[in-house]
């Protein structure tokens, strides 16, 4: 029965779509805007671990289900902008293993993802409070329209998923051989530079305060630069951050990514790579992608991607993955459905028997 209900939920969600697709801005007298937005996010996951197969409903971890405000206040030349956001506390596809079942809802504080208040002015942008690091969204820049069903940072699919040695759980997860280094949300300050001919530098000081046990400082820096004409649309960025910790694990990060797409055509590539610096792995990844028309309701967009890693967790250890994604939009209900498919592979010298993982996703999200 409970089941039957995750999957009727969805449908009763859509049929209330044309109530809410308009936008919820208000205005006061003094000129100051609050914009709401959310998004729902529900997904069908398939798991096979080679030994066993694993069914849930659940929130897509690619991009969660959220809610949140931004409120803007005009102040001559310059402007404030305060925003607040949290995701739902919905069990996510990141949080499934064969283990243990999270509880569906569980909201905690670190599924705040934002609140925070920027100034921009001429002379850049300063953000103080719970936000992106600089180098947040640097690993992951993608245009192919299709990271709701896949994209670089792989153990949101299925992260929390253990490898099987033979028939039994190794201890290792997805998530431990998969990262892409990106940088997160910390209570930080950031400065951004204006951009110079499509060029814009970011630097930012961090620390965790929402999640327990974290005294580490966090810096960053990143440089990221964006193109767009009526044949091309580029973007890249790259990234350099460093964790300072009083138990001595210090950690630095270099990441970089592009994404480019081909407008007449709707072809697109996507590379993106990483390094640990300190003996915790690094990757190389690449995505190959077509976006059109296809039917009236919204824009079609497919890929197939590639991820190699070395390194993580054990020295010469090699983590591969394949996937391939499907995304259709349909614009007149703020829906996008998407499919997902990937296997995992990891080896190394133990000697362990490591069996592929297989995941699928399918589902969809509504914008507000």
């Amino acid at each position: 029965m409970k089941t039957s209900l995750f999957i009727i939920a969805p449908g009763l969600c859509l049929a209330a779509i044309p109530a809410w697709s308009e936008d919820l801005t208000f205005t006061h007298p003094s000129g100051a805007t609050a914009t709401f937005y959310g998004q729902v996010n529900l997904t069908y996951q398939r798991v096979d671990d080679g030994e066993e197969s694993f069914d849930d409903f659940v929130d897509n971890g690619n991009s969660v289900s959220r809610l949140g405000f931004w409120v803007d206040v005009p102040m001559g030349e310059n402007q404030l902008r305060l925003n607040f956001e949290t995701g739902l506390g919905f069990k996510t596809t990141s949080d499934t293993n064969q283990i243990d079942d999270p509880d569906w809802v569980d909201w905690q504080r670190t599924d705040l993802r934002k609140f925070e208040a920027v100034y921009i002015a001429g002379f850049g942008s300063f953000w103080f409070g719970q936000g992106s690091m600089a180098t947040d969204g640097v690993a992951e820049i993608d245009n192919s329209g299709t990271s709701l069903a896949g994209y670089v940072n792989l153990p949101d699919m299925a992260g929390g998923y253990e490898f099987r040695d033979g028939e039994l759980l190794s201890g290792i997860a997805i998530g431990d051989v998969f990262k892409d280094f990106d940088g997160g949300r910390r209570f930080r300050l950031r400065y951004d530079t204006p951009k110079f001919n499509g060029f814009m530098f970011s630097a930012a000081y961090g620390e965790e305060i929402l999640a327990e046990d974290d005294d580490a400082n966090y810096y960053d820096v990143a440089l990221r630069y964006g193109y767009e004409n009526d044949t091309f649309k580029a973007d890249a960025g790259l990234g350099y951050a460093w964790k300072d910790a009083d138990d001595d694990g210090d950690t630095e990060q270099l990441i970089a990514s592009t994404s480019v797409v081909h407008r007449p055509t709707g072809l697109n590539a996507t590379l993106a790579m990483g390094d640990g610096q300190d003996d915790s792995g690094n990757y190389g990844y690449f995505k190959f992608g077509w976006t059109g028309d296809v039917i009236d309701q919204g824009s079609t967009a497919v890929s197939i991607d590639y991820f190699e890693g070395n390194d993580y967790v054990i020295s010469g250890s090699d983590s591969k993955s394949w996937g391939i994604q499907a995304v259709q939009g349909f614009d007149d209900y703020n829906v996008e459905a998407y499919l997902g498919y990937r296997e995992y592979e990891f080896d190394d010298d133990t000697g362990a028997d490591y069996q592929d993982i297989s995941a699928l996703l399918l589902g969809a999200r509504w914008k507000f």
